[in-house]
């Protein structure tokens, strides 16, 4: 099972708000939208990290994709931490880094939580694990 799961942005919070009156949190939406409405989502992009709270799903990246998903009614890929690993990285920038990692989704639909897990550990850049590799399982 991938570890990324794609979910409509009207269930998700973002993580912080924007200036959608004006501005450069304007046009980046705009751009976005145009994107996602032409293109669909970017799997060569990063998915948006996410953890459970209070029976919504808070993010902790991606708030110009949010608002342009929602523009667009575009679900959004999504991987889960839960929020103890949050709230133990707060403080670690190690592992801060580590639940931040910014892995296109092509590559997480193919990744079990151990593939993720394990390339965190690793401490290497993404484009330099292959799929299954980090958990010693075959391609």
């Amino acid at each position: 099972m991938s570890v990324v799961v794609w979910i409509h942005p009207r269930d998700l919070d973002p993580p912080h708000g924007l200036d959608l009156v004006h501005g450069s949190d304007l046009h980046r939406c705009l751009a976005l939208f145009e994107a996602f409405e032409r293109d669909g989502f970017d799997r060569q992009r990063p998915a948006l990290i996410a953890y459970p709270q209070s029976g919504r799903i808070q993010l902790l990246s991606g708030t110009h994709r949010h608002q342009a998903a929602l523009w667009a009614d575009l679900a959004l890929p999504v991987v889960f931490w839960l929020r103890s690993s949050i709230e133990e990285a707060f403080g670690n920038l190690d592992h801060w880094l580590e639940v931040m990692r910014e892995i296109p989704v092509v590559t997480l639909e193919t990744w079990t939580r151990a593939d993720l897990y394990q390339a965190g550990r690793a401490k290497a850049p993404h484009d330099q694990i292959a799929p299954g590799k980090a958990s010693g399982l075959a391609p």
